[in-house]
Parts: structure tokens; C-alpha cells; sequence
């Protein structure tokens, strides 16, 4: 992965966070947890990474966790008209 905060955030995001429900706080908590445990390991800056996120680690990945509901109600949708 990435040193750079952002894109560390960003494309261990794009990996790791799938939809679930709308508003799902607990999915969110861990993922955040996960996240910045991921950064260290990947000896990228924690700090920076909460930054990239906007100083909110935990809000970002329920953005995230909603866009990813919001896409597959887009997808069955989509699917369902066919």
C-alpha cells in the first residue's frame, strides 16, 4: 500500500469496506479501528491518515458504508428492471 495518507486511506477503503446497511455505526467503528491499525502496520503515519479523513475516521468510513449501500440499491434496482 501507499505512504502517502490519502492514498493509504483511499485505496484501503476502496478494499475493505462493502455495503452493509445504511447508517451502520458499528461496521463503521471497526472499520476505523481496522484502518488505522492497517496504517501502522503498513508504517503509515495514523495521524495523517485521520486527517485525510477529513479528522474523522469514524464518519468517513460510514460515508463510505453508505455510498456502498446506496450503489448496490442502485445496481438490484438496475438489475430488477432488466
Amino acid at each position: 500500500m501507499a505512504k502517502n495518507p490519502w492514498e493509504f486511506l483511499d485505496g484501503w477503503a476502496n478494499e475493505n469496506v462493502h455495503a452493509t446497511v445504511y447508517d451502520d455505526n458499528a461496521t463503521a467503528e471497526q472499520l476505523a479501528f481496522d484502518c488505522r491499525q492497517a496504517a501502522k502496520d503498513a508504517g503509515v503515519n495514523e495521524a495523517g491518515v485521520v486527517k485525510a479523513a477529513g479528522g474523522n475516521l469514524k464518519s468517513f468510513m460510514l460515508n463510505r458504508l453508505n455510498e456502498a449501500v446506496n450503489r448496490e440499491v442502485d445496481r438490484q434496482v438496475a438489475r430488477d428492471k432488466s
